[in-house]
């Protein structure tokens, strides 16, 4: 009987670890150990005119030339807690305050790409 339950706790203890080196890949593309997370677009505009403080700031790196150039601030969960990300807005996404967005926060020249439905 012993045996039988070291044995079951063992094989708990296999599947909740095998739980935690999963993947998450969302839509064959976005992998979360890359920096992916969902989000969504919470404000758009200037750089130095978005209210919204962000741990991940791409902002730093704006430079004086790129003037009124907009900027997108995400906002997206990581491990369960709320964050933001301030990125450049990319010149061909035609984002809106709302929209449902894939980010990274790893990367400021990744594409903020809409989430699929």
């Amino acid at each position: 009987m012993k045996t039988l339950m070291a044995l079951g706790l063992v094989a708990v203890s296999l599947v909740s670890l095998s739980g935690c080196a999963t993947t998450i890949v969302h839509e064959d593309r976005y992998a979360e150990s890359e920096g992916w997370r969902k989000g969504t677009v919470v404000e758009i505009g200037p750089a130095e005119d978005l209210k919204r403080p962000s741990f991940y700031d791409c902002r730093t790196k704006a430079s004086d030339s790129e003037g009124s150039a907009p900027y997108v601030m995400v906002a997206f969960l990581r491990n369960g807690n709320p964050y933001a990300r301030a990125a450049k807005l990319p010149a061909d996404a035609q984002l809106q305050v709302g929209d449902k967005v894939y980010v990274n926060f790893k990367d400021c020249s990744a594409p903020i790409p809409k989430r699929g439905s």
